[in-house]
This record gives structure tokens, sequence and C-alpha cells, in this order.
């Protein structure tokens, strides 16, 4: 008995680490005016589906649109210049919508994008008092 439960138990927290394995979770913006956050290097990982957060510290904000960016370059593919540039026109736009912004929560997803690069942008934020806003993203293999 106690071989077949040190068993099992060694089966999920292998299931438990493999799928940890084709996950990871990054904060891609977290501040309180509009502009971009930090690029993060997602090179390693070949994610090609996205599940984003937007996390409003107040629910009195009246709009908050948030775009992430992506680009295909790698320090061993592109020039140093080229690293962190973006097309204008994003791989997602996302305006929350009154229920979200009166819940100060917003869930979407970016699905078969694979990108080397990814960042989030806050481009659009009225109301509130100084509210901050966080964008969480998790990308999956």
């Amino acid at each position: 008995m106690k071989k077949l439960l040190l068993t099992l138990l060694s089966t999920v927290s292998m299931l438990i680490c493999l799928q940890a394995a084709n996950a990871d979770m990054y904060v891609l913006y977290n501040d309180n005016k509009t502009g971009d956050g930090e690029v993060q290097d997602v090179s390693y990982a070949e994610f090609r589906t996205w599940s984003c957060d937007v996390d409003v510290s107040q629910n009195t904000t009246t709009a908050v649109s948030v775009v992430i960016n992506g680009n295909q370059c790698t320090p061993a593919q592109c020039n140093p210049s080229r690293l962190n540039k973006f097309s204008p026109t994003a791989i997602a736009l996302y305006h929350l919508s009154p229920s979200e912004l009166a819940a100060g929560f917003a869930s979407f997803s970016i699905v078969d994008t694979p990108v080397q690069r990814i960042r989030a942008s806050l481009v659009t934020l009225t109301g509130g008092t100084n509210p901050y806003v966080t964008v969480r993203c998790t990308g999956v293999k």
C-alpha cells in the first residue's frame, strides 16, 4: 500500500511539473500612466497561445485599453537596433467593456501567435484617481 501511494504521488508530481513546463506567466505592464511595458524575451519557450489578464486597481475608471505587441527578433537573428521594434498595428488591442471596468478586471486570449519577444502597452486610461493597471500574460505551447 505504501509503495502504491508513493508511486501515485510521484506520478501526480511529475504531471504537475510537466504542465508547468509548458506555460509561463509574465507581468508585461504595471503602471498608472499610458506607455510601453518592458520587453520580455520568450524565445526559449516556443509559446503559440497567450492568455492575458488586465487588472485595474480602481473600478471607477471610465476607459482602459491595452495593446500586446510581439516580434520575431532574437539577438542571434536581428540587428540590435531591431530587437525592440514592433508593428504599430500590434497583435492584439483590447478595450475593457463597461462590465469589466466595473469589475476592475478583464481577460482575453491571443491564439496561434508565436513570438520571440513580447510587451504590453497601456494606450488608454481615463477616470479614477491614479489607478494602476497590471497586464499579466501566460504563454502556452
